[in-house]
């Protein structure tokens, strides 16, 4: 089957999710064309035999000036120009906006199905958004399958978003043969702080050191900065606990100077954004999560198949993921207290961190894998299409 792909080809968990799916199809004979505005970021050090990568045209002209190149016309005309020159048999939009719109719109000009993935925001915030929600709405609705990555998604898109057709979850899934545990690795980090003379101060992980590992974005639902308030607690309880943060985002000021504001530059460690994940997975001693508002967070998917133990919020679609006391630690609820006394009980306890890191691999084993989840996309396009 020949597929275009459009995505957001950034560090977020919808466009990994596309780009991890597209080389999964690909390697089963299916021909990709990931059509974006600039190259996957997943995709930057690697090519991957039968994936194509279409350009958007971008074009600026004064009268654009204040509100911006209209890029979901100009996305559609893409889609339609590649669709014709490639025969393409389908079209698969990752996350719905503005992405539904566009593919709806080609459909409407050169008659090629469509299918959307709901992925988070696009259903419970975005989505419900005055702005964005009839279009959302209508281009959802006429897609020829919809799929949503959880069933909290599902069940958001049909109560809030308004949904009545039928939406198929398929859930987000692992390689876990990149993402695998690996002994013997140690960091070399920097203090969250810049020092005096403007450079910021090297540390190497010390074999006594705990580490907790959060990776993000940094959008505000994450609570990076509360995650930075939650260490305050943990490092007076056990002064050698070292909070690494992999990222970047919109809050990431905020958290650099709560971090300054608590004097934790020797505590926590920002990487910004990196690309070997697994390794720095590897060397940590829990992940940590305390979102507010998630779909099915890949990067626990990461975690759990680096047999990492995860500590984590019921946020949205994650108890499907990680079930409390059994995969993980999963709170009760949201607050800062509860969240930091269950971080110390899990770094002070070895055997309890081993158990959920074990507990963990065999749950994405057990079902989310490229194996049992790309199959069921392959499910969905048949239908969609007809063949």
């Amino acid at each position: 089957m020949r597929i275009g792909v459009n995505l957001y080809p950034s560090v977020g968990g919808s466009g990994h999710l596309a780009t991890r799916l597209g080389q999964h199809l690909a390697q089963k004979g299916h021909i990709l064309h990931f059509i974006t505005y600039q190259r996957p970021f997943s995709m930057m050090w690697q090519q991957t035999k039968g994936i194509h990568v279409d350009l958007v045209d971008r074009f600026d002209y004064p009268l654009f000036k204040t509100v911006g190149p209209p890029y979901a016309m100009a996305l559609t005309s893409k889609i339609i120009k590649v669709a014709k020159r490639s025969e393409l048999d389908l079209i698969h939009s990752h996350y719905a906006i503005p992405h539904a719109m566009a593919a709806y719109m080609a459909r409407e000009i050169i008659k090629i199905p469509y299918v959307v993935t709901l992925h988070g925001s696009d259903v419970h915030t975005l989505g419900l958004d005055p702005a964005y929600k009839p279009v959302v709405k209508h281009t959802v609705e006429k897609a020829n399958s919809v799929t949503a990555v959880s069933k909290f998604l599902k069940k958001k898109a049909h109560e809030e978003l308004g949904i009545e057709r039928e939406i198929h979850v398929i859930p987000n899934f692992i390689d876990t043969a990149t993402f695998s545990r690996v002994s013997g690795i140690r960091l070399v980090v920097e203090s969250g702080c810049v020092s005096l003379r403007g450079e910021e101060e090297a540390f190497e992980i010390c074999p006594d050191d705990k580490i907790i590992l959060h990776a993000s974005n940094f959008r505000s639902v994450k609570r990076v900065v509360r995650l930075v308030e939650i260490m305050k607690i943990v490092v007076d309880a056990n002064p050698n606990a070292r909070l690494i943060i992999a990222g970047d985002g919109p809050t990431r000021i905020e958290v650099e100077r709560k971090i300054e504001e608590l004097k934790l530059c020797n505590n926590i460690h920002l990487l910004g954004i990196k690309s070997n994940m697994q390794e720095i997975m590897c060397s940590a001693d829990v992940f940590a999560l305390n979102s507010t508002l998630e779909g099915m967070p890949l990067v626990l998917l990461e975690a759990m198949s680096c047999k990492l133990p995860v500590l984590t919020t019921p946020a949205g679609g994650i108890p499907e993921l990680v079930r409390p006391g059994k995969d993980g630690v999963v709170t009760k609820g949201y607050e800062k207290e509860e969240y930091a006394e269950e971080l110390i009980k899990l770094l002070e306890n070895d055997s309890k961190r081993e158990k959920f890191g074990q507990a963990g691999l065999d749950r994405v084993e057990d079902k989310f894998t490229a194996e049992k989840v790309v199959s069921m996309y392959e499910k969905v396009f048949e239908e969609a299409t007809g063949k």
